[in-house]
C-alpha cells in the first residue's frame, strides 16, 4: 500500500470498510487540529472525518455554549435604544473585539484564551482567563508567525480565536436577514402575472419551504460544528455529508448565485439613478459608478462591520415601502414601465390570471421564480451562524426574519397590484408619475440595494478568496496583514464580473427568473433536503456501530460498511416515509428549476427580439427616448 493511500479518508459515498488500511491523517483526540474558523486550508482533513467524529465534538461544543453565561453583545440599534431609556447594555468587551496587542485575527485583537471551564457571569473586559500555569508555558506553545505573516496558533490560542470571532447575537443576524428583504420590489409583478389566489398560495408555500430549509441548515450546523472541526461555509456541510466533490458543486452554486445577484442589484441601482436624472447620462456608465462604489465599500473583512449598516437598511426598507405605497395610491403609474403606450384602459385586477393574459406560460413560471427569489437568503445562513456567539439561537432570527419578510411581501404586493392592476411594473419605485416621489423613493432604494449588494459581495468574495485566491494561487490567510492586498484584488475581480453579467442581461425580470430557477431554487429548496437526507441516512446507519470515542481510529468502530446491504437498510428503515418525502421534494424542486431555466431563456429571447433588452447599452431598460 502506497504512502498516499494512508492519508486518504473515505466518505459516505466512497464505501469504506471497517478493516480498511485507509487512515485519516490524525487518529487521536490530542493530535486532532484546532484551527481558526475563517481559514479553510489550515488542515486539509478538517472536512474528511467520519460523521460520528463531528457529532461527538459538536455535542461537546453545544454543551459548552449552553453553559457560557457571558452576555451576548446587543445589536447596535438595541444599544442605542437601551442607552436612551437608561437600560443596561451588553456590548462586546474591549478584550474581545478591540485589543490593541498583536496578533490579530480578521482585524480583532486577542491576547488571552478561553479555558475549558464555563464562565458563569459576564466576563470582565480586562480579565484574562489563563491560569498561572498557562502564563508560564514554554516558548514552543506561544503563537509564532508563518512565512506569509499569519500566526500559527497553539491549541489554546486557536480555541480562543474560534470563540472571539463569534460575537454576533441573534438580533444582529435578524437584521442581516431582513436587510436581505429585497423581494418586496418584485412582489407586485408576481401578483400581476398570477392573480390574487395563486399569488397568495405561491408566496405562502415558498415561505414555509424556505423556513423549513433554514431550520434544516441550522440543525445540520449544530450537529457538525465545533471548535475542533469548525464549519465555515455552506459547502463545508456538503463536504462532510457527501465528500469532497460536493464542496465544489456547492461553492460553484453559491458563488454563481451571489455574483449574479450582485450584478442584478447593480443594474437596479443604475436604472433607478437613470430615472432620477431623466436618462441624461449613459446607463452603462452609471453601472460602472455603482460597481466602483461597491468595491470601495467592500474592503472590510468582518461581517459584523457590515452588520452595522444593515441594521439601518431594514428601517430604510420599511420607510421606502411606506412611501411607495403612498405614491402608488396618490399618483398614476408610468405606462412605459409596464410596456403600455398609455393609461387608456381602466385598472383591472384578477383573482386568477390566465396564460394568455399573462403573456404566455413562461411569463407565469417567471412569476413563480420571483417568489423563489424573494426567499433566497438561505444561501448565506451558514455564514451568519459562523459568527454567532450562540448558534443555537439562530432559529429565532430565522423565524422572525423570514416571517416579517413574508408579511411584507404579501402586504406590499397585494396593495400595489390592487392600485395599479395591469400597469404594475417590476420596479414600483420608478412606476410613480411624480418626480418628487420618484426621487425620494429611488434614492433610498438605491442605498438599500447597495447595502444588500455589499453584503452579498462580502460573502461571495470570501468564497472566491478561500477557493481561488487561497486554494489555487497561494494567497495568505485572512489573518495575515498581507492578505489586505489579496482581498482588494479579489473584491475588484468580483465587482468587475458582477458588472459584466448585469450589463449583459439588463432586463431585471429576465435576470430574476434565471437567478431564481438556476441558483436560488437549488440553494434554498433542493440542497437542504438533500443534505438532510444524506445526514439522516448516515446517522441512522450508525445505530449498529460501536460508539466512537476520542483516541479511537476512525472507522474501526463500524460493524459493517456501505458495501453491505445491512448498512443501507438501517439507514433507510427509520422514518422511511419522511425520507421518501424528502426525495419527492428534491425531485419537485429540480423539475421546477428545469422549467424555470427554460422560461427564463424564453423571456430573455423575447425581450431581445422586441428591443426591450440591449446588452452593454447606454439606453436603460424601459427608456423610450
Amino acid at each position: 500500500m502506497s504512502a498516499d493511500s494512508h492519508d486518504k479518508t473515505v466518505t459516505f459515498l466512497e464505501l469504506e470498510t471497517p478493516s480498511s488500511p485507509l487512515r485519516p491523517r490524525r487518529t487521536t483526540d490530542r493530535e486532532a487540529p484546532l484551527v481558526p474558523s475563517e481559514d479553510a486550508t489550515e488542515d486539509p482533513t478538517i472536512n474528511q472525518q467520519p460523521l460520528d467524529v463531528y457529532l461527538h465534538y459538536a455535542a461537546k461544543e453545544r454543551r459548552r455554549e449552553a453553559s457560557d453565561h457571558r452576555p451576548v453583545p446587543d445589536a447596535p440599534w438595541t444599544v442605542f435604544w437601551k442607552r436612551i431609556t437608561g437600560e443596561g447594555v451588553a456590548v462586546t468587551p474591549k478584550s474581545e473585539s478591540q485589543r490593541p496587542q498583536s496578533p490579530t485575527l480578521l482585524g480583532w485583537g486577542w491576547t488571552d484564551g478561553v479555558n475549558d471551564v464555563p464562565h458563569h457571569g459576564p466576563a470582565s473586559p480586562n480579565t484574562s482567563h489563563y491560569t498561572s500555569s498557562d502564563k508560564h508555558q514554554s516558548s514552543t506553545e506561544l503563537a509564532t508567525r508563518d512565512v506569509d505573516g499569519s500566526f500559527i496558533l497553539t491549541p489554546r490560542e486557536a480555541e480562543s480565536a474560534y470563540r472571539l470571532m463569534r460575537t454576533a447575537s441573534w438580533q444582529v443576524v435578524f437584521f442581516l436577514i431582513v436587510s436581505d428583504m429585497m423581494g418586496w420590489f418584485t412582489a407586485p409583478q408576481a401578483f400581476k402575472l398570477l392573480g390574487y389566489g395563486p399569488g397568495i398560495l405561491v408566496f405562502t408555500l415558498f415561505f414555509l419551504l424556505a423556513f423549513a430549509s433554514g431550520q434544516i441548515l441550522w440543525k445540520l450546523y449544530l450537529a457538525l460544528d465545533s471548535e475542533r472541526y469548525p464549519v465555515k461555509s455552506y459547502a463545508d456541510i456538503a463536504e462532510r455529508t457527501f465528500g469532497g466533490w460536493a464542496k465544489y458543486v456547492f461553492n460553484f452554486f453559491q458563488s454563481a448565485q451571489l455574483l449574479v445577484q450582485v450584478g442584478m442589484f447593480l443594474i437596479m441601482d443604475g436604472k433607478a439613478l437613470s430615472q432620477i436624472i431623466n436618462f441624461k447620462f449613459c446607463f452603462l456608465a452609471l453601472n460602472v459608478f455603482f460597481a466602483l462604489a461597491g468595491f470601495a465599500l467592500s474592503q472590510s473583512r468582518m461581517l459584523r462591520t457590515i452588520a452595522i449598516i444593515t441594521n439601518l437598511n431594514f428601517y430604510l426598507n420599511v420607510g421606502i415601502m411606506i412611501l411607495t405605497m403612498f405614491g402608488v395610491a396618490m399618483y398614476d403609474p408610468v405606462p412605459s414601465e409596464s410596456s403600455h403606450k398609455d393609461l387608456g384602459q381602466p385598472v383591472k385586477v384578477s383573482g386568477w390570471v390566465g396564460r394568455e393574459a399573462a403573456g404566455g406560460w413562461y411569463q407565469q413560471v417567471g412569476a413563480v421564480q420571483l417568489c423563489v427569489f424573494a426567499y433566497g437568503g438561505a444561501t448565506i445562513f451558514t455564514e451568519f451562524m459562523v459568527e454567532m456567539r450562540r448558534p443555537a439561537d439562530f432559529w429565532k432570527a430565522a423565524l422572525w426574519g423570514q416571517f416579517i419578510c413574508y408579511l411584507t411581501y404579501m402586504f406590499f404586493g397585494l396593495f400595489c397590484y390592487s392600485m395599479q392592476g395591469q400597469y404594475t411594473a417590476i420596479l414600483p419605485t420608478v412606476n410613480i408619475a411624480n418626480i418628487a416621489f420618484q426621487a425620494v423613493t429611488n434614492i433610498i432604494g438605491m442605498f438599500c440595494l447597495a447595502v444588500t449588494a455589499i453584503l452579498y459581495a462580502h460573502i461571495g468574495a470570501k468564497v472566491v478568496y478561500r477557493v481561488l485566491s487561497r486554494g489555487l494561487l497561494g494567497a495568505p490567510s485572512l489573518s495575515s496583514k498581507k492578505s489586505a492586498v489579496w482581498w482588494s484584488g479579489t473584491t475588484a475581480l468580483y465587482w468587475v464580473l458582477a458588472w459584466v453579467i448585469g450589463s449583459a442581461i439588463p432586463n431585471i425580470s429576465d435576470l430574476n427568473t434565471v437567478i431564481g430557477s438556476a441558483f436560488i431554487l437549488q440553494m434554498t429548496y433542493t440542497f437542504p433536503p438533500v443534505l438532510l437526507l444524506g445526514h439522516w441516512i448516515q446517522k441512522d446507519a450508525m445505530a449498529g456501530d460501536y460508539p466512537w470515542r476520542p483516541g479511537m481510529e476512525p472507522y474501526t468502530n463500524r460493524s459493517d460498511s456501505w458495501r453491505d446491504i445491512s448498512r443501507w437498510r438501517r439507514g433507510f428503515a427509520a422514518y422511511w416515509y419522511a425520507k421518501v418525502a424528502l426525495i419527492i421534494l428534491v425531485a419537485g424542486s429540480l423539475s421546477l428549476a428545469g422549467v424555470g431555466v427554460y422560461a427564463g431563456v424564453m423571456q430573455a429571447k423575447a425581450s431581445y427580439e422586441a428591443g426591450v433588452t440591449v446588452a452593454y447599452s447606454c439606453k436603460a431598460p424601459g427608456q423610450v427616448f
